[in-house]
Formats: structure tokens, C-alpha cells, sequence
């Protein structure tokens, strides 16, 4: 699927290679089209990726007669507001979209958005959503509407009595009321556009233009065999054995957006994701927080081949530290495994896009939480694992397994966790009395109280773990 931006971008490649003799070059592409040098860059890649042009190190090849057969063109019809009703333009221009991303059945087409009255469906200004053409609705459904004859506008509808309530996805809209309108069809599918919010940077911006199924069955947004499993975890506290109770005793309440102050793990707040839900998730130690920055707020960002061969590498120019080396020598982990996590920490903290830096610590988190006796880094306890005695607790299996082997495992986790549900999720890492983020509900699990009647010391707990973070 190429956005309107990226086949324009594409065919002057084409058409600048035809006429010169020689492909342009990231300046004079940028110059053509008036883009910053990170947007050109992202187009670039983009166009790598999706194999209309050639993987080159140090030129651009246009792989010809690509059009992949799962794609297939649909009218982009012109503008619709997102915010007060306007006349809908009629441009011909077309769009390729996935076919696994259209309904089974029905005809489709797209438009732009212009307005930011449905942001907190993750809808904003610049993006094309993608149209069912269907006359009906549910409550609830986000729809292209007709007013007044010519006026056409982005909304949810909700059939109240003697009206119909076309409603903004922002709280500091107001709805729209009106006694007779037509729906011209339903929005399933959104293609974001990351230029309308582009910002000088000297680093490339990496992300990456998808359609996500947005709107699908009631309660949540995606087909049973759609939902993304939630990474394998090991926390003090983890709720992810409690999720289905959690949603049993909210889901009949009326909410859209939802705060998980006490984040942890991230299961709660990332099962309230699968169901359509906005979250904001929060947790005060860092380690966690980059858990939520992982699964939260990521959308589409995953650790490629490349990605982790970076990460795994011992990478000849590079000076590396012996911080972990020196300072926990025989307390954690082998002498071997300190050389390890000293080396792969330092490339980690090397990568610029903040995602797939999040999803790296994540796997790197959760290998070092599964190599510990009790999970836990709150006592000397090395000479557990090395002991050759019988043990009623923990696996020596596990223990000792590669560093290597359990970061990949969990890599290959949390790759296949990350999904988009239209919204806007984020992450933070503040303390739970500064918290400030208005939400419709907020859940609220804080940490356990011991037996001598205090909360448990997670930092404590995962010393370790934050000052990997901060290495």
C-alpha cells in the first residue's frame, strides 16, 4: 500500500531517472516536493520496505513492475472535515490499500481528514480513512455523514429520540444535532499521515504509514483470532492471570479512555488496549515505564533481524564500559553474563528510535528477571545457581540458558504483541500523586503491603533492573 505521498514521491524518482539519466538524490527530492530531510529519508525507506526500490547501500534502484497482488486501488475522493461540516471535494485520485484491510464485501472508497475533532479515535488531521459504502449504523460507529444535501462531515453517531447526536472524538468539542442526515458509509480503516505534524530533526524519522482495522465487533476492536498475545512477564504483582476478571466487572461501564496508574507489567492496561480502549498508562520506576512506552504507546514499531544483530554484537569501534562487570562481580550473574549485559546495554542504549529502544529493554528486562533465583534482585544470590543440590523452587534449566537465547525468545514476543487500535495511548513515568491525565475510568492497583504493614519496596526489587535504564 503506498499513500498518496509516497506514489508521488515514487513516480518522480521514475520520472527524474527517465529524463537525467541518473537517479535524484535525498536533496533534490526534498527540494522538489519542499520536504525536510528526515521526511524524505522516511519515504525513502518506506518505499524499501514495500520493494519499490531496490535495498541499495548508496543509491536508489526502482524495482520494476511492483504491485503486489494483495493490493488493489480504491477512488480517494477528496476532503471531509473532521470538525465543522464542509462540502466534500470531488478530486480523482486513487489509493492502494491491502485487501485484507477492505470488508469481505462492498464497495469502498477514501478521504482526507481536515480537523482534529476525532483525535482521541486516533484520527487526525491529514489522514485518509478508509469508507465502507453502507446506508445504516450502530450507536457508537464512526461514520460519513450527509447534511443539509452537500454538507458532509466525520463523526460517531448515537440515535437519540426525536434526533441523531453526531459526536466528536475530542472533549473539548460539542456534538452536532440534527433530525435527518444520511450515512454515505462507515469508517473501518485509518492511514495516518506523519507530514501534517513534521518537525526539523537531524535524525530520520522511521515510522512508517499502515492501515489498522479500527472498527469491527462490539466491546473490542478486532476479530478473536486478530487479538495480539500478551508477552510472557515476571513481576512482583503481575495481574496477568486477573485481566478477564478486570474487564468482567468494567465492561458493562461507559467509558472510552482509561488510566492504569499503577502500570507494572503493563497486562491491564494493555488489555484495555485490545478493547478499543484509549489508555494511559503510568508507572514511577523507568523499567516499567519502558514497558508501557513498548506495548502502550507502540502501535507498529518492531525489532527486525538487523535491529537485533545490532543489538547483539560486539561492534569493533566501540569502547565498551565494564560498569556491570566491576560493580556486580559475583552478586547476579557469571562473569561471562556481567561481559554480556555490559556490551548489549551499551548498544542498546545506542538506538535512536525510541520504540524499538523500549522493546529491546523489554526483552532485555525480562531475560535478566528470568536468569535471577526468585526473580528478584534483592540479595546475593549467585552461589543458588551454581550450587549443585536439590532445590524446591526455580529452574537451573532456565537460569542457565544463554543471555542470547531468552532476549531473542522475548524479542520474538513482544514483536508479535504490538497491534494498533486507533487510538492515541501514551506512557508516562510520574508519581501517582502528581498523575493528571484526565480519563474516563482509572484503575488503581498499588503495590502490595507486607506483613509489616508497609508497601513492598519495588526498587528494592529491581535496583537492577533501573540503573540498566540510566547505563
Amino acid at each position: 500500500m503506498l499513500t498518496p505521498r509516497q506514489k508521488q514521491v515514487f513516480e518522480y524518482i521514475k520520472k527524474f531517472a527517465k529524463k537525467k539519466g541518473h537517479f535524484p538524490i535525498q536533496k533534490e527530492i526534498g527540494k522538489h516536493f519542499r520536504l525536510v530531510k528526515s521526511t524524505v529519508h522516511q519515504h525513502i525507506e518506506t518505499l524499501k520496505e514495500k520493494g519499490y526500490l531496490n535495498n541499495q547501500a548508496r543509491a536508489i534502484e526502482i524495482t520494476e513492475n511492483k504491485k503486489p497482488s494483495d493490493l488493489v486501488e480504491i477512488p480517494l475522493l477528496g476532503t471531509i472535515a473532521a470538525g465543522e461540516p464542509i462540502e466534500a471535494i470531488e478530486e480523482k485520485e486513487t489509493i492502494e490499500v491491502p485487501k485484507s484491510q477492505l470488508s469481505k464485501s462492498g464497495e469502498h472508497f477514501a478521504l482526507k481528514v481536515r480537523g482534529d475533532s476525532m483525535i482521541d479515535d486516533g484520527i487526525f488531521n491529514g489522514d485518509v480513512v478508509v469508507i465502507r459504502k453502507q446506508p445504516t449504523a450502530e450507536n457508537g460507529e464512526t461514520v460519513v455523514a450527509l447534511m443539509d444535501d452537500n454538507e458532509v462531515t466525520l463523526k460517531k453517531i448515537y440515535k437519540e429520540k426525536d434526533r441523531f447526536r453526531l459526536q466528536p472524538a475530542n472533549p473539548s468539542l460539542k456534538p452536532f444535532f440534527t433530525k435527518e442526515l444520511i450515512v454515505q458509509g462507515k469508517v473501518i480503516s485509518v492511514i495516518r499521515n506523519y507530514e501534517s505534524n513534521i518537525y526539523i530533526s537531524s535524525e530520520p524519522l522511521v515510522s512508517t504509514e499502515e492501515i489498522k482495522n479500527i472498527y469491527k465487533e462490539p466491546l473490542t476492536l478486532f476479530r478473536g483470532e486478530d487479538i495480539s498475545k500478551f508477552p510472557s512477564t515476571r513481576f512482583q504483582g503481575s495481574k496477568t492471570k486477573l485481566v478477564d476478571w478486570v474487564w468482567d466487572n468494567t465492561k458493562n461501564l461507559e467509558f472510552e479512555t482509561v488510566v492504569d496508574l499503577f502500570g507494572g507489567t503493563g497486562s491491564v492496561g494493555y488489555m484495555f488496549k485490545q478493547k478499543g480502549k484509549r489508555v494511559f498508562y503510568n508507572d514511577y520506576l523507568k523499567f516499567n515505564y519502558l514497558t508501557g512506552v513498548a506495548l502502550i504507546e507502540n502501535y507498529n514499531k518492531k525489532l527486525t533481524n538487523d535491529d537485533l544483530e545490532f543489538i547483539l554484537s560486539k561492534h569493533k569501534n566501540d569502547k565498551y564500559p565494564n560498569f556491570i562487570q566491576t560493580t556486580f562481580k559475583n552478586i547476579y550473574y557469571t562473569d561471562e553474563e556481567n561481559r554480556w549485559l555490559d556490551i548489549v546495554s551499551t548498544n542498546i542504549g545506542k538506538i535512536k528510535d525510541k520504540y524499538k529502544q523500549a522493546l529491546a529493554y523489554f526483552s532485555l528486562f525480562q531475560s535478566c528477571i528470568i536468569k535471577r533465583p526468585y526473580n528478584l534482585f534483592h540479595r546475593k544470590n549467585l552461589y543458588i545457581r551454581k550450587a549443585d543440590v536439590k532445590r524446591s523452587f526455580g529452574n537451573k534449566t532456565t537460569w542457565d540458558r544463554p543471555f542470547k537465547e531468552h532476549f531473542l525468545n522475548f524479542a520474538k514476543e513482544i514483536n508479535q504483541a504490538i497491534f494498533d487500535n486507533g487510538k492515541r495511548n501514551m506512557a508516562f513515568s510520574q508519581d501517582a500523586f502528581d498523575f493528571n491525565k484526565q480519563a474516563d475510568l482509572i484503575y488503581i492497583d498499588t503495590p502490595y503491603i507486607s506483613n509489616k504493614g508497609v508497601g513492598v519496596d519495588y526498587i528494592d526489587f529491581y535496583h537492577f533492573l533501573e540503573g540498566i535504564c540510566d547505563y
